[in-house]
């Protein structure tokens, strides 16, 4: 399973990819792809790793503003968001998305519980539904505010991948 980031820093944005390979941790960014082993635990504030064979040492802070890195002795402020959520947040601002949006299934998992029902106003960010996936219970939040026009899912549901979960349309105009 590959997990996907956009890093945004001085005001320009970057994608990094991790991904495995024949149980080698890889990242991918502009700069071409290169394998990754760390040499401290995951949860360490300071990290250091072998990448592309050259010891490197980084942290991070994550705080209300951003995230800040530390990259062999510099401090970059940078926003680091789920690729995926890019992609919601950039089709719900999209032109024309005055339309239904239809939640689909990030990736495939069993349906635990749905906390909307039809005819639902729910505020960007609202818990929909939860989602069991890759051993964890996943929250489910709307990408924009809306009326819940349909729930295509009911509990114990198995999904795959972009499968269909809840159609939201807009909000009703307040004058």
């Amino acid at each position: 399973m590959a997990m996907e980031y956009e890093v945004e820093v001085d005001g320009r944005k970057h994608t990094v990819r991790f991904f495995e390979r024949d149980g080698q941790l890889y990242v991918a960014h502009e700069g071409g792809t290169f394998p990754v082993q760390l040499n401290t635990p995951l949860r360490s504030r300071i990290q250091v790793a072998q990448l592309n064979g050259g010891p490197l040492r980084f942290g991070y802070h994550r705080g209300k503003e951003g995230t800040d890195i530390v990259l062999g002795g510099v401090v970059y402020s940078a926003q680091v968001r789920e690729l995926e959520h890019v992609r919601l947040a950039a089709v719900a601002k999209r032109k024309g998305a005055g339309g239904a949006v239809d939640v689909k299934a990030p990736m495939p998992g069993m349906v635990i519980t749905v906390h909307v029902k039809e005819g639902d106003l729910v505020k960007k960010n609202q818990s929909l539904l939860s989602l069991h996936a890759m051993k964890l219970e996943n929250d489910i939040r709307a990408p924009r505010e809306g009326v819940v026009k349909r729930i295509a899912v009911q509990p114990n549901d198995v999904l795959e991948k972009g499968a269909l979960m809840i159609r939201l349309t807009p909000p009703p105009e307040t004058t």
